[in-house]
């Protein structure tokens, strides 16, 4: 019961801790990202296309794109939606020199990794403390098990009258 008490507190707590990390490392590099890059809404000039091998950042969907800001008229190949065809408007992203980047991590993202990441550590321990319990189980049980076979090897010849051989 005490180990049940304990385990009632100790996991909710651990998975806090664990989800409230990896929610704050995703928020100070959301915060980073933010810092070094800025959002630009830009005219599709083409239909988005997809691209690339499937496992790389290239298979994104992709189109020839123009915004124009303070340096002039700018043109080329960002990321934007699936859907997107020529004409519409997609948020393209850029660093400090101008090229392209990568959209920041989102709220969302940080807030999904931090309940994972709290869920999976509650599970894990959880598991670990199961497979804990049931050791100690097993192990009990063999040590009462060869305790009763002594006992019994005292007791059966003088209950059945048997003589040991």
């Amino acid at each position: 019961m005490l180990v049940t008490a304990v385990l009632m507190l100790l996991l909710p707590l651990t998975g806090w801790i664990a989800g409230s990390a990896v929610y704050g490392h995703y928020s100070q590099l959301r915060a980073a990202q933010l810092a070094e890059r800025h959002a630009v809404t830009a005219q599709l000039m083409s239909d988005a296309q997809v691209g690339g091998d499937g496992f790389t950042d290239q298979a994104r969907p992709r189109a020839r794109v123009q915004w124009e800001d303070r340096q002039g008229l700018h043109v080329t190949v960002a990321p934007v939606g699936t859907w997107q065809r020529k004409g519409s408007t997609a948020t393209v992203w850029l660093d400090t020199r101008g090229n392209i980047a990568a959209a920041p991590v989102t709220r969302d993202r940080a807030a999904t990794a931090g309940v994972c990441a709290g869920l999976a550590t509650a599970a894990g321990l959880a598991a670990l403390a199961g497979v804990a319990w049931k050791g100690v189980r097993v192990s009990l049980d063999r040590r009462r098990f060869a305790q009763w076979d002594r006992e019994w090897e005292l007791v059966e010849p003088r209950w059945t009258g048997r003589r040991r051989h």
